[in-house]
């Protein structure tokens, strides 16, 4: 009896964070209620680790494509117009684009737990934000609330 109550409770410990993950949804639009246009909603959202990030278009002219990611985290590209789900299991900030939209300023981050990287991805954006022709300044304010 004693050797399966360590068993349940390592199964349970392996499990546990997989158990606690969360799902979120990030919308990317074309224009929102406020007349900002070529938006992820919200532009900033922070997770915790093993979350995972719903992307939902608005139309099939929208994707999401990561930039600047801690270095052991995977990169990711979804398909045009498609839903795409990713699994943040690394610490750390993500900046992502909307591929075909990047020049317009369809940029989002995501930080997950601690923002371990977050010097790397200001002095990528620095670098970045010269290919960006609007809208630069709500990608910094993004940036700007990362903790």
């Amino acid at each position: 009896m004693k050797n399966i109550a360590i068993i349940l409770v390592t199964v349970l410990v392996a499990f546990s964070s997989k158990l606690y993950a969360k799902n979120h949804e990030v919308k990317l639009l074309s224009s929102d209620g406020t007349g900002q246009s070529m938006i992820m909603s919200p532009g900033y959202l922070k997770i915790s680790q093993g979350d995972t990030v719903t992307f939902v278009p608005s139309d099939p002219s929208h994707n999401v494509e990561s930039i600047s990611i801690p270095k052991k985290a995977k990169t990711f590209n979804s398909p045009m117009g498609k839903t795409f789900s990713y699994t943040f299991d690394e610490n750390g900030v993500y900046l992502y684009k909307c591929t075909p939209h990047f020049v317009l300023g369809m940029l989002g981050v995501i930080q997950v737990g601690n923002a371990e990287n977050l010097a790397q991805v200001n002095q990528e954006w620095s670098t970045l934000s010269a290919g960006v022709a609007m809208n630069k300044e709500r990608v910094s304010s993004y940036l700007l609330q990362v903790k």
